[in-house]
């Protein structure tokens, strides 16, 4: 009698739980397909925005890299006011012997007492070698950064993917679990039958409603792993709602293919390569830009100028053209410096490259191998769950022919459930198992 009210207390807080479980499946899921909902991840991800603003600032810094390459304009104004002037007026000046027009006919200024000015001044590099190594450095810098992005937007798709593949899992474990839960009613029903016809003892009523509690336990937690599935790949999307992704079919099998051919794909597609050949192309461009630090640096300018008060020429504007040289002879240690900054970094950048290869090809090799595992473990779970079916038909009939008993259906209906959440389980791990190829691949674009 204790047992009875036990396993009758356990199911009303079951079906309180799925209860809540059904109120919240009524809530409006949205649904879109794989390809959607990467557009959509592309779109709006914010870990994506937070990746493209690195490339950005990336870009940014290359672009203000480039400008000792480019012509600059300056503009310039002021009044100064001296202490004295010093003006000459030659029309007090008389000298014996000069013919008349000899002098200026108005004053000299050689120092105004107060002078509005204005300039504007267009300086054009000429000949700036090291400056070119800077630019090329930093714009390899930012390719690197670019590639390192790409990267990353490929594994957050392949994370979607995957959480979708075990959302699809999850879905398909809701329904083994609801068929368990008709099952078990079922059972129940006919074990109360074989009671009032008394074929059966009452315990077999026990046991059978303690089976429907557990799968009804079994169902609310599915129901919740869903949800939370389901939840997981809105919030990818940078939503904090449910979202359901509709996943193709999957016909191919890229793990059937040579090792040798994946691996070549791989190293021929995979941005983690870009980047770090960006990062020894931009190491090289320093050293070359540290060797050219002692090369002169050419430059022209040209000034115009103008002031309310007329210059010792008498005009109150004029130009100035220059032509400018700099030759570093010793700077301190700064050119060997860099160069050796420089030269670590190449070599830094060579062996990351080396150890990212090394890694593309044991990815490549481990996710064909865990796919060919997932396909044969789902062989095999197919395998079992035909196995456990026929069993569970087989335990039915000779438990209502008065055979078998109820602990024996208990028993089939529990190793079928098992082996139905085992091939769910396993088709999931497959497609997971399938989209990291894709990833190792470099082909999640």
């Amino acid at each position: 009698m204790n047992l009875s009210r036990l396993a009758r207390a356990s199911l009303f807080v079951v079906l309180c739980l799925a209860h809540v479980a059904w109120a919240e499946d009524d809530r409006p899921l949205r649904a879109l397909t794989l390809d959607q909902a990467l557009a959509e991840l592309d779109a709006q991800s914010p870990t994506l925005v937070q990746v493209r603003s690195r490339v950005a600032d990336a870009r940014a810094l290359a672009t203000q890299a480039r400008v000792p390459l480019v012509p600059t304009v300056v503009a310039a104004g002021g009044y100064t006011r001296n202490s004295a002037d010093a003006v000459v007026d030659f029309s007090k000046i008389q000298l014996p012997g000069l013919p008349p027009g000899a002098l200026p006919s108005g004053p000299l200024v050689i120092q105004p007492l107060g002078v509005w000015t204005v300039s504007g001044t267009v300086r054009v590099p000429l000949i700036i070698p090291n400056s070119w190594a800077d630019w090329s450095a930093a714009q390899r810098a930012a390719d690197a950064v670019a590639a390192t992005a790409e990267s990353a937007r490929l594994q957050l798709r392949a994370s979607l993917a995957q959480a979708a593949w075990a959302a699809a899992a999850a879905e398909e474990i809701v329904a083994v679990s609801e068929r368990a839960v008709a099952v078990a009613e079922e059972h129940q029903r006919s074990a109360a039958r074989g009671v009032t016809a008394g074929t059966e003892a009452p315990l077999s009523v026990l046991k059978a409603e303690t089976e429907v509690v557990k799968r009804q336990s079994d169902l609310a937690q599915a129901r919740a792993n869903r949800e939370r599935s389901h939840l997981g790949l809105g919030v990818l999307l940078g939503k904090p709602e449910p979202l359901r992704v509709l996943l193709p079919f999957e016909a191919s099998d890229q793990a059937a293919r040579e090792v040798q051919s994946l691996v070549t794909e791989a190293l021929q597609g995979r941005p983690e390569l870009v980047a770090q050949e960006a990062q020894i192309r931009a190491a090289r461009a320093q050293i070359t830009a540290a060797r050219l630090r002692w090369l002169p640096q050419i430059s022209g300018s040209g000034t115009l100028f103008a002031a309310d008060v007329p210059y010792p020429t008498g005009k109150k504007e004029g130009w100035r053209l220059t032509l400018d040289a700099l030759w570093p002879l010793y700077d301190g240690g700064l050119a060997s410096g860099k160069r050796g900054q420089a030269e670590a970094a190449l070599v830094t950048a060579r062996a990351a490259a080396e150890a990212q290869r090394l890694n593309i090809i044991q990815e490549v090799q481990d996710t064909r191998r865990d796919v060919s595992v997932a396909g044969e473990r789902l062989r095999l779970a197919e395998q079992q769950r035909d196995l456990a079916t026929a069993a569970a038909a087989s335990a039915k009939r000779t438990f209502e022919a008065g055979v078998a008993s109820s602990l024996d259906v208990l028993d089939a209906n529990d190793k079928s459930y098992q082996a139905d959440v085992a091939m769910a389980d396993a088709r999931g791990r497959l497609g997971i198992a399938r989209v990291a190829l894709d990833r190792a691949l470099g082909r999640m674009r």
